[in-house]
């Protein structure tokens, strides 16, 4: 902090960092009731915290002569006066001033100035408000979780993330910040927001964390989804102690509806499970159908916007290290194309082409869907009026009428090793990719709070 006098008589004290991130969520309300400094040990019941301001004795005295203290950024904006109320002495250089804050002109320091919440979040007419907080890249289960109940409640999405004081130029907030903003880019009725708290998220005590809790709900949300705890305890060995490659996998199961993918793929992650340590996945398409895309139709375009998310989710689950084994019948090469494309820069691809005849497909029937397909009541279905593009460039085939499920996931073990990529650092996030609306049957826990 630096310290200057003004034209104005009033003096003028220089916030900076950690402090300057306090004066802003104070005047803005999301430490409200605080609506200003204490001294030491002094604050009122009712506030989150003892929120103090410490000067220099000079400019202290000065101010108190004044009976107010204009609060600045490090360039000299203008931010706050606060009308001085007490006083004390720290020591013979140091004293502290309280007194209430009477807001004067907005902040205008980076980081992204534009999407920083300082207040509670706008209330749209007739509408209630969801916010999804992170503070660490966000599980594929965890957007599950935010799209499903936005959808019950019936709620706009703020996707906000949360960190610590975020020194000049080294931002590392930036990543999470592109995440968020793919994922409301793909999804209707989305922003996103950033909170700055003025202490660090990664290694917070108990207080720390009951003050984060007090600034989310003091943004007013409707719903709140808290997933900041998360982040703190991941639930995972890191794969560099794990002695496993540090990226992750793609497996992605095609063919025809009753070709045995689900099956395979469930006993492809059970095997996973048990024989890598990297967490696994199963994206099935049924699942993924009823979680992330249920409010599309099965026409072409619908049905290659659904493989988009699907890859979009399987590639964030292989850049964190896991593994995503994915079912889906994914008819059209072009859109497998785009899949392969995602998950190139996160890690082992595996296209595993699950090649059971139709009629073998349409024998076994167990949904009853070829036979509605065979009378007209399903129109588009995959195999019948419908084309499936047999892939040119699947790494492994797999016949369900001559191969067993145990056999089949083994191959798949088997080429999944041969290709894995070498340990690496970890990845730039690609600007390019869509983020889809969820996707994941596990819903990671998260502390829910629903204002009725």
């Amino acid at each position: 902090m630096t310290s200057w006098t003004s034209p104005d008589p009033t003096p003028v004290h220089a916030l900076d960092g950690p402090a300057l991130d306090e004066l802003e969520l104070l005047l803005g309300g999301l430490f409200a009731p605080a609506h200003g400094y204490c001294l030491p040990g002094q604050a009122p019941p009712s506030w989150p915290d003892n929120f103090t301001l410490a000067v220099p004795v000079g400019l202290g005295e000065t101010a108190r002569i004044h009976g107010a203290l204009v609060l600045s950024d490090p360039d000299g904006t203008p931010l706050a006066r606060l009308i001085i109320s007490d006083s004390t002495h720290l020591s013979t250089t140091v004293m502290n001033l309280a007194g209430e804050l009477v807001p004067l002109r907005p902040a205008e320091h980076p980081p992204a100035r534009g999407l920083r919440l300082t207040r509670p979040l706008p209330k749209p007419a007739g509408r209630r408000t969801l916010l999804a907080a992170f503070s660490g890249q966000p599980r594929a289960a965890q957007m599950a979780m935010t799209a499903a109940t936005a959808r019950r409640e019936e709620a706009d999405i703020w996707f906000v993330a949360v960190c610590g004081p975020q020194p000049h130029g080294r931002y590392t907030v930036t990543g999470l910040m592109t995440t968020l903003e793919q994922c409301a880019a793909q999804l209707p009725d989305s922003s996103v927001g950033l909170v700055i708290m003025p202490t660090s998220v990664d290694a917070m005590d108990r207080h720390d964390r009951l003050l984060r809790g007090h600034v989310l709900a003091n943004l007013g949300a409707d719903v709140l989804l808290d997933f900041t705890e998360l982040a703190e305890t991941p639930d995972r060995v890191p794969a560099q102690q794990a002695g496993v490659p540090g990226m992750g996998a793609v497996v992605f199961l095609t063919g025809l509806s009753g070709s045995g993918k689900s099956t395979i793929a469930r006993a492809l992650a059970g095997h996973l499970q048990h024989s890598d340590r990297r967490p696994v996945t199963l994206l099935d398409g049924d699942d993924v159908r009823r979680l992330l895309s249920s409010g599309l139709g099965f026409s072409k375009e619908d049905r290659e916007i659904n493989i988009r998310r699907v890859g979009w989710v399987a590639s964030l689950i292989a850049r964190s290290g896991g593994i995503a084994v994915c079912a889906p019948i994914a008819p059209f090469d072009a859109t497998r194309q785009e899949v392969r494309a995602m998950a190139a820069g996160a890690g082992t691809f595996l296209l595993v082409h699950v090649s059971t005849p139709l009629q073998v497909c349409e024998q076994r029937d167990r949904k009853g869907l070829y036979a509605r397909a065979r009378a007209g009541n399903l129109p588009d279905f995959t195999g019948i009026d419908s084309p499936y593009e047999i892939p040119e460039d699947a790494d492994v085939v797999i016949d369900t009428w001559c191969t067993g499920v145990q056999e089949a996931a083994e191959q798949i073990v088997d080429a999944l090793a041969a290709r894995a990529i070498p340990e690496r650092s970890t990845p730039e996030r690609s600007m390019q990719e869509p983020c889809p609306a969820v996707a994941d049957s596990r819903l990671d826990g998260a502390r829910l709070t629903v204002a009725r």
